[in-house]
């Protein structure tokens, strides 16, 4: 079971549908109302800068956004699901951004760019930027 499974499987009820956004608008468009009938989604995208993407399309759906999650290092690679919060990045940022152990080579920036992380200024680009996020919306 990857990370993305193992959150949906806490995050929503069994059987939520998950919708993965690619491509224009109007497909994501159409693929969320081919599911008109559920109550609660579940909004994937494996692209950079998908933040915006997401919520927008939400919110022309008429979707109401009630958590917004980033998959680390990204979508097809799940190995952490974390809230897109300042606080929830700053943790997990100071908690996992380590140099691995026994790697000399580039170490020191390696640790430049985990000391770096570690600034609330900066951890709060970490979301927006990173390709993968997963949005759980419902329909009021």
């Amino acid at each position: 079971m990857s990370a993305l499974e193992a959150a949906l499987a806490l995050l929503v009820p069994g059987g939520t549908p998950v919708v993965e956004v690619r491509g224009s608008r109007r497909g994501s468009a159409a693929a969320i109302a081919g599911v008109s009938s559920a109550k609660r989604l579940v909004l994937l995208d494996g692209r950079r800068l998908s933040a915006r993407r997401l919520t927008r399309l939400a919110r022309d759906a008429g979707l109401v956004v009630d958590r917004e999650l980033v998959v680390l290092p990204g979508l097809r690679t799940a190995a952490f699901v974390v809230e897109d919060s300042v606080e929830s990045l700053t943790w997990f940022w100071n908690a996992f951004a380590t140099v691995p152990p026994g790697r000399s080579r580039g170490s020191l920036l390696i640790t430049a760019t985990t000391c770096l992380g570690r600034n609330r200024h900066l951890v709060r680009w970490v979301g927006p930027l990173v390709a993968g996020r997963m949005v759980i919306v419902h329909r009021p």
